[in-house]
């Protein structure tokens, strides 16, 4: 199962988890419907055994739905994550990384030409690219002399720059993992290798009780594999 399929499952149970709760309030807010407007089984002193109940129900479906709130966070921002994230192991992930670094030049030959322009003051040149010198100017001057010299800052380049190369890095290791993988399938779904400190790298996410073996056995995870000293390699990890 791939990481973003395990997020979807994750998603999928916030939802379920979210709609419970809601639906638990909503049964324990309708027992108490009928004494909705009953000012004197509301109002009366002293203790009333059923409005000690009604209390008690209330309570417990504001507990509810406070739950439900929570898991409907933490759904959002699954899905957040989901839709703004290229996972490694998408079957997409170099297309969509490429994507990424052609929108970020673009971004980056956009931003040095409106620089240019604006310091030549070539109204004409900024026009065709839907911007108006004289407002950009208004805009820049009202930001103080710091902004006055050009619409972009320095910064804004070299955060773009870092992207691309921080991209660019990560298609070398997307590829450097996927050849990995075609290692351990051709060597029956698991690679060792190394001398005294291994690496191991499996072709397909093991059992739990094999990833706990691992940790319990002082492996670290990093790149894709397992890495830990040979004579620690548990039983089950061998198939034994």
């Amino acid at each position: 199962m791939s990481r973003r399929e395990r997020l979807e499952v994750r998603l999928e149970r916030r939802r379920e988890w979210a709609d419970s709760r809601k639906g638990k309030a909503s049964n324990l807010l309708a027992q108490n419907e009928r004494y909705h407007g009953d000012v004197p089984f509301n109002t009366q002193p002293g203790h009333i055994p059923e409005r000690a109940r009604v209390i008690a129900r209330h309570d417990h479906a504001m507990e509810h739905y406070s739950m439900a709130q929570h898991h409907a966070g933490k759904a959002e921002g699954l899905e957040a994550q989901l839709e703004r994230t290229i996972f490694s192991d998408d079957d997409n992930a170099i297309t969509a990384i490429e994507a990424r670094i052609a929108e970020h030049k673009g971004k980056r030959e956009r931003i040095k030409l409106v620089n240019k322009l604006y310091k030549k003051g070539d109204a004409e040149g900024l026009t065709a690219l839907g911007i108006d010198l004289n407002t950009l100017k208004a805009e820049l001057i009202a930001k103080g002399p710091y902004w006055g010299d050009q619409p972009y800052m320095p910064y804004e380049l070299t955060n773009l720059g870092a992207r691309i190369q921080a991209d660019k890095k990560r298609i070398a290791e997307i590829t450097r993992q996927a050849a990995q993988t075609a290692q351990a399938f051709a060597s029956g779904g698991m690679l060792i290798t190394g001398q005294d400190y291994v690496k191991i790298i499996f072709a397909e996410k093991p059992a739990r009780e094999i990833l706990t073996a691992l940790k319990t056995a002082g492996f670290q995870w990093g790149s894709g594999a397992w890495h830990g000293s040979r004579a620690k390699i548990p039983a089950c990890v061998m198939g034994e």
